[in-house]
């Protein structure tokens, strides 16, 4: 299976990361010195992404500006003789072909809505890759996890992919929740059990929002009717109902899963990946055993 292209979505209010996300999207909060969504953009390319949509919101245009190139920053720099400064990103527009579509006001909110608004993008298409923007598939060896993804969906021989990591008990309340089945030998997906009771969960396998999906979504979502607690569309519920239509098989991911939409989240993996710089890791740890942490 050939896939060449995938949705980011980058549109939403990160209110679990209030007041920052006010002004600031949580997608471009930065670990150590670059946004969380160009570690995804990276991981992409890896994986033979060619195009990459992002969908933003009309009133944060602060992707469209970082995977653009900057003549203005590159003349500054070399009108004070700090050029060689601008080689870290002098190349950061060509990574791949980005679309970028706004999501407005008058859009239904919800995590479908990006994968809805893309579609014009992805006629065509035997299938995509569709990724949330706050949060990292990190491998401290530079792999790709989208590339895993790819090769675990041609192994199973199902078309579409969710992704989940496994939590304990205690937390599964917190997450949509895996009920699983098995299709030709291999574990697909039955369904997504949102925030499950404590003691209820079918699984230990919780959601993180990393998905290829087929073109069967769009007339899915098209149908869809807004969760009635929260009036969003709830991806959850796409990805439930996709599993109904055609087997989506189940993946695990091999590397750390860094959900940075949250303060301690980011936090947490500003430092995992700060212990695996060296550069970093010697005067971070020495510093922290000067504040006594």
């Amino acid at each position: 299976m050939q896939i060449n292209k995938a949705v980011i979505a980058s549109a939403g209010f990160g209110t679990r990361f209030l007041p920052i996300t006010k002004t600031i999207q949580k997608e471009m909060l930065p670990v150590i010195d670059r946004p969380v969504v160009d570690y995804l953009v990276d991981d992409l390319v890896k994986a033979g992404i060619s195009e990459i949509i992002f969908v933003i919101t009309e009133h944060n245009k602060q992707a469209l500006h970082y995977f653009r190139e900057n003549t203005r920053l590159e003349k500054y720099l070399q009108d004070v003789g700090k050029l060689p400064l601008y080689e870290s990103i002098k190349n950061i527009h060509q990574k791949a072909k980005f679309h970028f579509v706004y999501q407005t006001d008058q859009d239904q909110y919800g995590t479908s809505t990006p994968v809805k608004l893309a579609q014009e993008h992805l006629a065509g298409e035997e299938a995509f890759v569709v990724l949330m923007g706050d949060d990292i598939p990190y491998n401290a060896d530079g792999s790709s996890e989208v590339k895993r993804m790819i090769a675990h969906l041609e192994k199973t021989g199902a078309k579409a992919l969710a992704t989940f990591v496994e939590q304990p008990e205690e937390k599964l309340h917190m997450y949509g929740v895996a009920k699983t089945k098995e299709e030709n030998g291999q574990l697909c997906l039955d369904q997504l059990v949102e925030k499950p009771k404590p003691g209820t969960a079918p699984s230990n396998l919780a959601n993180i929002s990393k998905y290829i999906l087929t073109p069967e979504v769009f007339e899915i979502i098209a149908n869809q009717q807004p969760n009635p607690q929260s009036n969003e569309l709830y991806i959850t519920d796409t990805v439930t109902e996709l599993a109904q239509q055609q087997p989506v098989a189940v993946y695990t991911p091999s590397g750390t899963y860094l959900d940075c939409g949250y303060p301690l989240g980011w936090l947490k993996a500003n430092l995992t990946m700060a212990k695996d710089n060296p550069e970093l890791h010697q005067e971070l740890q020495k510093f922290l055993q000067e504040i006594e942490f």
